[in-house]
């Protein structure tokens, strides 16, 4: 990029400078982003479904469409000024063309990461209802799983232990037998472990 906009001068905000120098900031945003981008993809492909992961990489591709809009704003300054520069001399041919071809790099880079960053925000959007699919779905399971498992008691005094069945009816019933719809529950039972 250095080499394309060499020697071509910018004024924003009333200074005049060189347009290396009033993208520096702005490109070493985008470097610093984009390193921590690859550091967060290289994580993704060994856990994609890390949700911490995916809002850090989302966070950080709107970071990058933001500065990539800013660039591309300093570079389309500095595209009219060129138009006055190259009828008056000032820069060449060449440097106009080579400006020409940053604008598109920069304005393909910015459709790229912003599409990117949708399919992000999509991804985390369905992660998030998932989440909320399997915990819903998680609680109905729990809820069921506490109304059909049987509590079991051990009976005081007996070799018989109580049971409260799915449905809430108590009854008593010899250790290793059988009995449908047998003694009530007596008061004498206590929690412990079932056979």
């Amino acid at each position: 990029m250095a080499n394309r906009i060499k020697g071509i001068t910018v004024e924003i905000g009333g200074d005049t400078t060189k347009l290396s120098k009033a993208l520096e900031g702005v490109n070493k945003d985008i470097k610093g982003t984009q390193t921590q981008l690859k550091d967060v993809q290289k994580l993704l492909k060994l856990d994609p479904t890390n949700t911490e992961l995916l809002s850090q990489k989302h966070k950080l591709l709107a970071d990058a469409v933001s500065a990539t809009k800013e660039k591309l704003e300093v570079l389309k300054t500095a595209a009219e000024q060129a138009n006055t520069a190259l009828a008056n001399g000032e820069i060449s041919q060449q440097q106009y063309d080579a400006l020409q071809r940053e604008i598109i790099e920069t304005e393909n880079e910015l459709k790229r990461l912003t599409t990117e960053a949708n399919n992000s925000h999509t991804a985390l959007e369905k992660m998030g209802v998932l989440g909320e699919t399997l915990q819903s779905a998680g609680d109905k399971i729990s809820g069921v799983g506490q109304k059909l498992l049987p509590v079991t008691r051990w009976c005081h005094g007996s070799g018989n232990h109580c049971r409260e069945n799915w449905c809430g009816f108590r009854f008593c019933h010899v250790k290793g037998g059988s009995c449908f719809g047998g003694d009530r529950f007596r008061d004498g039972c206590s929690p412990g472990k079932s056979t």
